[in-house]
């Protein structure tokens, strides 16, 4: 996890994002820049982080089961 930057915890469960990901988000946002100007690549970095969070979402389902059912 050497590369993992830590973001938050929720219960107990420490929420981690690698570095490459914040290269991604850079690298969209400059891509969309590019084709669009500002607004473009602040929708295109706004529409990343929101998928993040669908998927952070539904890691904490699997992280709620794993504790109901040991």
């Amino acid at each position: 996890m050497g590369w993992s930057i830590p973001i938050g915890s929720v219960k107990g469960t420490i929420i981690r994002v690698h570095f490459t990901f914040l290269l991604f988000l850079v690298w969209i946002a400059v891509t969309h820049y590019a084709q669009g100007g500002r607004d473009a690549a602040l929708q295109g970095v706004i529409f990343i982080l929101l998928l993040f969070l669908c998927v952070l979402l539904h890691e904490f389902g699997h992280v709620l089961a794993a504790r109901r059912y040991g």
